[in-house]
């Protein structure tokens, strides 16, 4: 194994109460990969719901999930469905399951990630930075993360639309749709895809149980939602450390820079 990523490795198993990788058991050529990938780190994989094995229609008769709620909430009004509807779930679980435990920060990994490139001394000083408030931290993310030079305009225009009733967003996700400094190594999250790689604490699992309850949030919406709304207080790391596998084809890519 690479030297800066056993010492990432290292890291992380010292600061997380827990570390969980969402996966279902059926994935089993996922397992083989992830294996190899996390080897040193001190992770747990946490069995999700298989699409195979729940009937849409049960979920919302027992009020476990609301497709009423959930084509709300879409920007396009569309249901959760699937492989979608069951990663929702599996999340929701892990914050379940980090209320129970009393775990203080986890780390929520899914089955397709892969360490990225990345300069280590920039991440242990940005986990330093890290508030003793803070509830969320993106590790990846995706989409909105640098305000354009005319990044108002589009923020006008979705105010407009908004207040016209043509877009689902509120007036205070549109103004925090761009990540802001924060510190040196952290940035404030703004309106983000993935959930690939995130760092919660107890607090935040305490937050967004019951924004997901029933389920009516994509996975990443629920973050994004409650991110841009400042309904939990959130980050992203300026340098990101995973990656999802679909986003590299490049073996190479899941080496730290020794020199970054």
């Amino acid at each position: 194994m690479d030297n800066n990523k056993a010492a990432f490795f290292e890291i992380l198993n010292q600061y997380f109460s827990h570390i969980y990788v969402l996966t279902i058991e059926r994935a089993k050529e996922r397992h083989a990969v992830i294996e190899e990938e996390l080897k040193g780190l001190n992770y747990h994989f946490f069995w999700g719901l298989d699409s195979n094995d729940f009937s849409v229609e049960d979920l919302i008769q027992k009020n476990v999930y609301s497709e009423e709620l959930a084509k709300k909430n879409h920007r396009y009004s569309k249901p959760i469905r699937g492989g979608m509807l069951a990663c929702s779930l599996g999340h929701k679980m892990i914050y379940e399951d980090t209320i129970k435990n009393n775990y203080d920060k986890i780390l929520v990994l899914e089955d397709d990630v892969m360490v990225n490139k990345f300069n280590l001394d920039n991440f242990i000083k940005a986990i330093q930075e890290f508030p003793d408030d803070g509830d969320l931290l993106y590790f990846d993310y995706h989409k909105n993360e640098k305000k354009p030079l005319l990044g108002f305009l589009k923020q006008l225009a979705y105010h407009i639309q908004a207040s016209l009733g043509f877009l689902n967003l509120t007036h205070k996700a549109i103004s925090n749709l761009y990540t802001k400094r924060y510190s040196k190594n952290l940035l404030i999250a703004g309106y983000h895809d993935f959930t690939n790689a995130y760092l919660i604490t107890l607090s935040g699992a305490k937050k967004l149980l019951p924004l997901q309850t029933p389920v009516q949030w994509f996975p990443d919406h629920l973050l994004h939602y409650a991110c841009s709304n400042k309904l939990i207080n959130a980050y992203c790391l300026k340098e990101k450390t995973f990656l999802q596998t679909s986003q590299t084809t490049q073996k190479e890519q899941s080496l730290i820079t020794e020199n970054a």
